[in-house]
Order: structure tokens, then sequence, then C-alpha cells
């Protein structure tokens, strides 16, 4: 009898989990990234200075400024670049908004966080997004499921944040679509060259 309740209990938690979308993450780590690899016909060199001056511009321009200090007497604080220009990594961001749960018309609004490292070979390039971080206002609708204002996108794929309907209609499918923009729009830039300030 035990044993028919256990293979019931494990086979509703499978069902119930089915349609549930996560976050992709590594299996050994539990931590989320996202990668896109990419051909493209242009050298090494300019590939690198495509994306640096794609950084540039999204540093000048974005409204991450808005939430963080990243520039320094002008220069980015949070860009890494590699002396052989093989790599170059920074720190981008957005912001996500989903109605809270105890109200459907009062919205709460998260910046997300991350760090985009980006290596070239000599016929395309690879493009990483990982260490994600959310910063958010603290929420006083319910103190059990008070969030701290800073904390991994992890969250998210662990049971008792994923089953709610909120993460699943708003934030999965935002943070998911923003990230796809971003790397749809390096991508562009990588390809046709400087197209951050034409574009906007």
């Amino acid at each position: 009898m035990k044993k028919t309740l256990l293979l019931l209990s494990l086979l509703y938690l499978q069902l119930s989990g089915m349609g549930q979308a996560y976050f992709p993450s590594d299996q050994s780590t539990g931590k989320i990234s996202f990668h896109k690899t990419e051909e493209i016909a242009v050298s090494k060199a300019d590939k690198y200075n495509r994306v640096k001056t794609w950084f540039m511009n999204y540093y000048k321009i974005s409204r991450f400024e808005d939430q963080f200090r990243v520039t320094k007497k002008g220069k980015p604080v949070y860009l890494v670049e590699n002396k052989n220009k093989n790599s170059i990594a920074g720190r981008c961001g957005f912001y996500i908004m989903y109605p809270l749960e105890t109200s459907g018309l009062v919205m709460e609004q998260t910046f997300v966080m991350f760090t985009m490292t980006i290596s070239f070979t000599n016929t395309g390039y690879k493009n990483q997004i990982s260490d994600i971080i959310c910063f958010s206002s603290k929420t006083t609708s319910n103190v059990q499921d008070m969030r701290p204002p800073e904390y991994g996108l992890e969250a998210y794929n662990e049971r008792r944040l994923n089953d709610r309907d909120y993460v699943q209609q708003y934030i999965i499918p935002q943070v998911n679509n923003s990230i796809r923009k971003v790397q749809e729009e390096l991508s562009r830039n990588i390809r046709y060259g400087n197209l951050t300030e034409a574009g906007r």
C-alpha cells in the first residue's frame, strides 16, 4: 500500500509539473544560463570592435544607467576586455512588470541584470548569458512571500515560485523575450556594424 501511495504521489508531481515552463539551467550547478552560437563571415577583429561599440552604446542609451552607476569617468565599469581580443564581457539589464497576486491592478517592477560574455572565433561567436540577478522592491502584501530586494533568477525555477500563475504568465515569458531581443540586437550589430543608435 505504501509503495502504491508513493508511486501515485510521484506520478502526480510529474504530471502537475509537465505544463510548466522553466528557465534553462545547468544540471550540476542549477545555475540559469542562455547560449547563442552563430557563424558570421566577419573578421574576428571586426566582430570584437562591433561588440565593444554595441556595449558602449548600450550603456550610454539604455535605462540600465538609471538603475546602477555603470560608468566612471566616462568609461564602463562592467566592461571586461580580453587582451588578445578573443572575448569581451559586460553587464546588461532590463525591466519586467507583472501584477501582484493580491491585486491585478497593482503592478510590480523588477530589474533583471546579467553578465553577457561573447567569445570570438575566426568564423563566428558564442554569446553566453549568466549570473542573472533580479532586483525588486519589497512587497508587503504577504509577509510570508516577501522576497529579498536582490535574488538570483534561479528562484523562479524553484517549486515555491514556479507554481505561481504570475511566474508562468508574466515573468518567464518576459525574461525569455527580453533575453532573445538583446541577443538578436547584438547579432545584427555584429553582422552589419553599429546599428544601435540608428535603430533607436
